[in-house]
């Protein structure tokens, strides 16, 4: 378990990305940029991958970054590279399968393309990238590679927003390259990892060792980790200082990148207020969840000069009478019985600050127990993450961490009043250390509703609490334990392990129409091919389906113990059912009319 000065300093780092300049709600423009060393064992077909190349498995884990990106973050600026690379159009060894640019259509199809060439056998990887390791190419310093990526992220590239995050996914498993033995050469390369941080680059290493021939990272761990002169005059720990450079192994390459991908998105930034005359901290707050859904993202767009053009709205004001556009005319006004008030707008901002301010902020106004101030039924909106921010307040990591560790030894929550934008109406809300048993750690935010926000919950008919049955409850909970105990629960849930299956079902759609897919129709497909389909469109279904096929082995197993798990739940079922016929849990009132109702006339 970190300590709260280790989580809150790896929080206020270089590594987040923030407006130094206010603190203005702005969208995070990422840029990811893939760079693969060729060597001969990146070609080699490995075990832990079911025979496939490691080469192999980074190019189907980009394809299937993509095609998730393109659902959730469509702006994300992706780019891949290889270096050591024997082909004619590669540029002093390095060569670039598609540039560091938003992700679209075009990048698609040329890697998509690439895979069914290879799962064809149209084309192998060797012909692909015509790999020759010759000692011209091992000549090959690294000082230009990293020279060539601070450039890439560098470059003005029209028509195309700033890059705010950037991030290099550098794969290798050569742990020896030729740098490793020159002393100048680790010193330049330190320079150029240092004018890459300056820049807000930073790196997620995936270095890949082989069974017993592991990954040495003394040589990356050496130039890559140098994110403390950052924190210098801070006096913070700097275990959390610059890239991981642990090795990996081969099958964690894709979890790795589908998870690396994520980043943290800032949904405010405001002043948390102790005092209103000097003690003020700056906080951030990140969202911890969010939901896509199919069919609600797209454009309107109209045909001029056969150049397909953008559409946008405008909204406009009319006279009612004459139709006659008064758009410009208008004025605000509040209504006062039969008189119309007009006031400018320092008038209205001085009655605004008599109960709020102009900009989003937060006001400690108070402590209490969480037994009285947290319940279930004020949450009526998704909590937010808050951390320390360092970028307008000075010491805000040092305070936080502070106020973290005296509320939990407490076991106290701070009332806040404020607001998280600057255009929203202020709020109470309840900030709430996180807890001992819990990863994170740092403060969760959550709004307490006013008084007419709260609503109550319909109270039941009729309602038999089971009190009669409670013998069978106890014999069906047993039950329940034994079966419980033949699976292994050991990784939790986690909601990023189950995606939305229709939001993917809507996207494939777009994507197999957009690279011409072949595919087969429904009506067509064989049971077995659409139990396949259906389980791999949903992960909730797979999971079940899994689950289910091992209950279905274990009558056929001939060890008695593995047989126990079959018995047990036909066992359940049995009891779920007498239940259900019984009717225990909430029982239907009895109509009133049993029949059609007769008319006199």
């Amino acid at each position: 378990m970190q300590s709260p000065s280790h989580a809150f300093s790896s929080i206020g780092n270089f590594n987040d990305t923030t407006d130094d300049a206010s603190y203005r709600k702005f969208d995070i423009h990422e840029g990811i940029l893939f760079c693969i060393e060729l060597s001969e064992s990146m070609f080699k077909e490995s075990p832990e991958l079911n025979y496939k190349s490691l080469l192999l498995e980074i190019l189907e884990s980009l394809n299937e970054l993509m095609s998730q990106l393109v659902i959730t973050r469509p702006g994300t600026s992706i780019g891949c590279y290889f270096y050591y690379c024997s082909r004619d159009d590669a540029k002093e060894g390095i060569y670039e399968l598609f540039p560091l640019r938003d992700i679209n259509a075009k990048f698609m199809k040329i890697l998509n393309g690439l895979l069914e060439d290879l799962s064809s056998g149209r084309l192998t990887l060797f012909e692909y990238f015509n790999f020759q390791l010759s000692k011209k190419q091992m000549q090959m310093p690294l000082g230009k590679l990293f020279t060539f990526m601070l450039d890439t992220f560098l470059q003005s590239i029209p028509g195309q927003k700033q890059l705010s995050s950037k991030k290099i996914f550098l794969f290798t498993d050569n742990d020896k390259p030729q740098e490793s033995q020159d002393a100048d050469e680790r010193a330049r390369l330190r320079r150029l990892t240092i004018d890459l941080f300056d820049n807000m680059v930073n790196f997620v290493t995936f270095f890949i060792g082989y069974g017993d021939n592991s990954f040495d990272n003394e040589f990356y761990s050496d130039i890559l980790q140098l994110g403390a002169h950052k924190n210098k005059g801070m006096d913070l720990d700097s275990e959390f200082d610059g890239p991981n450079t642990k090795p990996l192994d081969a099958k964690y390459i894709k979890s790795k990148i589908l998870r690396k991908k994520e980043v943290k998105r800032i949904a405010f930034q405001c002043p948390l207020i102790f005092d209103e005359d000097a003690f003020i901290i700056g906080v951030k707050g990140y969202t911890m969840h969010s939901h896509e859904k199919a069919g609600v993202r797209y454009k309107l767009v109209y045909e001029h000069e056969d150049i397909r053009q953008e559409a946008y709205s405008k909204r406009k004001f009319l006279n009612p009478m004459t139709g006659a556009d008064v758009t410009g005319n208008t004025v605000k006004v509040y209504p006062y019985g039969d008189l119309d008030i007009k006031l400018s707008e320092k008038q209205n901002q001085v009655i605004m600050e008599a109960y709020t301010q102009k900009d989003a902020f937060l006001r400690i106004i108070g402590f209490r127990s969480p037994d009285r101030s947290i319940h279930y039924f004020n949450n009526i909106e998704k909590s937010t993450f808050i951390v320390p921010d360092e970028a307008k307040y000075e010491g805000s990591i040092r305070t936080l961490t502070s106020l973290f560790k005296t509320l939990r030894k407490k076991d106290k929550i701070a009332l806040l009043w404020g607001k998280l934008k600057s255009n929203s109406h202020p709020s109470l809300f309840v900030l709430s250390p996180s807890s001992v048993e819990e990863y994170n750690e740092g403060f969760y935010l959550y709004r307490i509703p006013f008084l007419d926000e709260i609503r109550k919950f319909p109270s039941l008919l009729s309602y038999d609490s089971g009190e009669k049955h409670k013998l069978d409850y106890d014999n069906m909970k047993r039950i329940t334990q034994s079966i419980m105990g033949y699976f292994n629960l050991r990784d939790g849930y986690n909601p990023s392990d189950f995606k939305n299956p229709s939001l993917q079902r809507h996207f494939k759609v777009l994507h197999d129409y957009l690279l011409q897919i072949e595919i087969n129709t429904e009506e067509n497909e064989t049971s077995e091919a659409k139990i396949n389909r259906v389980i791999h469109e949903d992960d909730s279904l797979r999971k079940l389906y899994h689950i289910r096929n091992k209950i279905l082995e274990s009558e056929k197993s001939e060890d008695p113990a593995i047989q126990r798990l079959n018995k047990y739940v036909k066992v359940w079922n049995t009891s779920y059912s007498k239940f259900n016929d019984d009717d225990v849990s909430v029982k239907d009132e009895k109509k009133l009319f049993d029949k059609k109702p007769k008319f006199n006339i």
